[in-house]
């Protein structure tokens, strides 16, 4: 069991990974942010294991699926908006200006899938702590390993052009979680 305990904060989680390659292609994220995500990522997990042990089914599939990929296009056009607001990127390593407010709009986002992932969990009887640190677990090191592939590359190739790709990788992402999840 521990296996698909580990597989299912894998997938649930990956998007964490994208996510945070977008976030360090505009700069070094902070550490709170970081553990902000991871926290609600393990805490969605847990709750969606939760509501799911209690559940029978009757909550329709679609809705998360619509808020989460609204919320990743929005994070995206909200970063190509800065690109356009501010012209020319500086030069070297900056930190990300990401308030708590946006921290957790984003740890929401993307906890949306952990939700889910919980809720199916529960119904099959998945243990909650265990499970709940795992999503938190693969949470963090998929950020923070994203955040780090992003910086790097945006250090040293395409300075100029970090929101806007980094929009676009959120607004993609929103629209492959989209139609991933409706096949």
């Amino acid at each position: 069991m521990l296996w698909q305990l580990i597989l299912l904060a894998i997938a649930s989680n990956i998007d964490d990974l994208a996510a945070g390659v977008a976030l360090g292609l505009k700069g070094r994220i902070p550490w709170r942010v970081i553990w902000v995500i991871a926290v609600l990522s393990g805490l969605t997990m847990s709750l969606g294991i939760i509501i799911g042990t209690q559940a029978t089914g009757f909550l329709p599939g679609i809705i998360p699926i619509y808020f989460g990929t609204a919320v990743f296009a929005g994070i995206g056009c909200w970063f190509i908006w800065q690109g356009l607001k501010k012209g020319d990127h500086e030069e070297g390593e900056q930190e990300v200006s990401f308030g708590w407010k946006a921290s957790i709009i984003l740890g929401l986002a993307l906890g949306v899938d952990s939700f889910a992932a919980g809720f199916s969990g529960g119904l099959t009887g998945y243990p909650i702590i265990l499970t709940g640190f795992l999503a938190f677990s693969t949470s963090l090191l998929f950020i923070w390993v994203g955040s780090r592939f992003g910086n790097l590359i945006s250090i040293r190739l395409i300075k100029d052009k970090v929101d806007y790709i980094s929009g676009g990788l959120f607004i993609l992402l929103s629209i492959l979680i989209f139609f991933l999840e409706l096949s």
